[in-house]
């Protein structure tokens, strides 16, 4: 008997929301859905077909949901904690549903990501995805979504969705995006990636999103986020972040779970780098 061939990847992302939102909520968990096939048609033409899923959970109840999803077979490839260096979404894989991102906020719009999770799910409308009615944002904020992911998306779909997501938009549209995006903290990914540097003038945020935007190295993004911290607490929080090993992704670049003396390598190695950094950028400031 000869084996089925393998599904088209658009139906199967739209099986795995499905399946995704029936776990949800037999685990009592809001999620919404975002980008992919959870698009609405007028931002998702053109723009090509995803690759994986993803949602956004209610931020007090992610890890309740993670637990769900690895009960159920779905393998943890990274953690909220070491997944970027914002530190927004775990990444979780299934051999028959494929990837997931499970967002606890959203970079751009996480300075109160619960506030941001009521303000989108008191918006929501459903869609069928799966077999499931879904939950997912309103139009005008699934625009927004996709401009704070473009701005920090520089290789990516950032032209498309520039283009559908405001450029398509007359000026009470712009106006209202913007009064959104200013409520939500917003505001500075807003005016960098619709070209408008100068509303983000002074705000805080403006270094770190300006390094995200122009897809500036991991170190330098550190640093950002080291000058954006406002207390002295904040500064050792993301310093001690930035040190930290990260085992998840050096078990991906190595191919395999990593040995005690390569996890002891990789991090003498980590905080070699840190040091040459700090003294490199000493030396500029001494230059200049």
């Amino acid at each position: 008997m000869s084996s089925l061939p393998p599904l088209p990847v658009t139906v199967r992302l739209r099986l795995a929301h499905g399946c995704l939102d029936h776990l949800a909520r037999d685990t009592g968990v809001r999620v919404l859905h975002v980008k992919g096939p959870a698009l609405d048609p007028v931002l998702a033409e053109g723009r090509g077909p995803s690759s994986d899923c993803d949602i956004l959970v209610e931020p007090g109840r992610a890890e309740d949901f993670c637990a769900a999803l690895r009960s159920h077979g779905w393998d943890q490839v990274t953690s909220f904690e070491h997944g970027s260096v914002l530190g927004h979404a775990a990444t979780f894989h299934h051999t028959t549903w494929g990837t997931v991102d499970v967002h606890r906020s959203f970079p751009g719009l996480d300075s109160d990501p619960g506030a941001t999770f009521s303000r989108m799910w008191s918006g929501r409308r459903l869609i069928e995805l799966g077999g499931q009615q879904c939950a997912v944002p309103a139009l005008e904020m699934q625009r927004l979504v996709l401009l704070v992911h473009a701005a920090r998306d520089a290789m990516g779909r950032r032209a498309h969705d520039v283009r559908v997501a405001w450029d398509s938009l007359d000026d009470d549209g712009r106006d209202r995006l913007d009064s959104l995006a200013d409520e939500l903290g917003g505001r500075v990914p807003i005016a960098l990636v619709t070209d408008r540097p100068e509303r983000a003038r002074g705000v805080r945020g403006v270094a770190l999103w300006t390094a995200l935007h122009e897809k500036a190295s991991p170190s330098a993004v550190w640093w950002a986020r080291l000058r954006e911290a406002g207390s002295m607490r904040e500064r050792l929080e993301v310093l001690g972040a930035a040190l930290r090993l990260n085992p998840e992704h050096l078990a991906l670049r190595l191919g395999h779970p990593p040995t005690p003396a390569e996890l002891r390598r990789e991090s003498w190695g980590r905080w070699g780098r840190a040091a040459r950094h700090a003294l490199h950028r000493a030396a500029r400031v001494v230059r200049h």
